[in-house]
């Protein structure tokens, strides 16, 4: 009786670790289910995440492609404004020298301008005759004016060769407009006064104011 009590209590625990076993199989098949399912989900969001990796990628490279382009033009107009500035930094230094040398030129020119008209003043009885050497001077480039005491002659030099292949070894001709002012040592007769031009020679005739003189009669 004990004995057959035994095998029914061990036939009834041997069922019992079946149905443990077949509870675990379930449970443990479940959980691969889910696990899988897990699985299969996290590779989606894996996916999902490797292709926004692959649009930020995408976006960031078209962004440094856009602010690379962006500098370039950048440079490129850097480089326009610098060659301007540089450009015009040079014009104005060339300029400047062109003016230092215009002024070095009228002051050259001061010097080297001739104090002529050279004259020469004859004193006669009745007049004061000048003659006075202007070579190439034009009738047209010259004045006389005169006064009662003074005579005061304006010539206008023609300028010397000029051009970038004029290169000159000695310049001593002077160039531009003399004046030149006489004082005379007697009055003149300003209306009777008489100028004549010819072969660069000028001639200045000067009537003197002669004192009027009466002849006595003797008693």
């Amino acid at each position: 009786m004990d004995e057959k009590k035994t095998r029914l209590e061990s036939k009834g625990q041997e069922k019992g670790v079946k149905a443990k076993a077949a509870e675990v199989k379930d449970t443990v098949s479940e959980k691969g289910e889910e696990v899988k399912a897990k699985a299969a989900e996290v590779k989606d969001t894996v996916s999902d995440k490797g292709e926004e990796v692959k649009i930020k990628a995408t976006e960031a490279k078209d962004t440094v492609s856009d602010k690379s382009k962006e500098i370039k033009e950048n440079a490129t107009v850097k480089t326009e404004e610098l060659r301007t500035t540089a450009e015009k930094v040079v014009n104005d230094v060339l300029k400047t020298i062109r003016e230092k040398q215009e002024d070095l030129g009228k002051t050259i020119n001061d010097y080297t301008a001739p104090n002529t008209p050279y004259v020469d003043l004859v004193d006669t009885p009745t007049e004061f005759i000048l003659v006075a050497d202007l070579p190439g001077v034009e009738k047209e480039d010259l004045s006389v004016d005169v006064t009662q005491e003074s005579v005061t002659i304006t010539a206008t030099f023609p300028a010397a060769m000029e051009g970038e292949d004029v290169d000159y070894i000695k310049r001593e001709r002077g160039h531009g407009e003399v004046t030149r002012t006489l004082k005379l040592p007697e009055e003149i007769k300003i209306k009777e006064a008489r100028a004549n031009f010819e072969e660069s020679a000028l001639t200045i005739k000067l009537p003197k104011i002669l004192p009027e003189t009466q002849k006595l009669e003797i008693n």
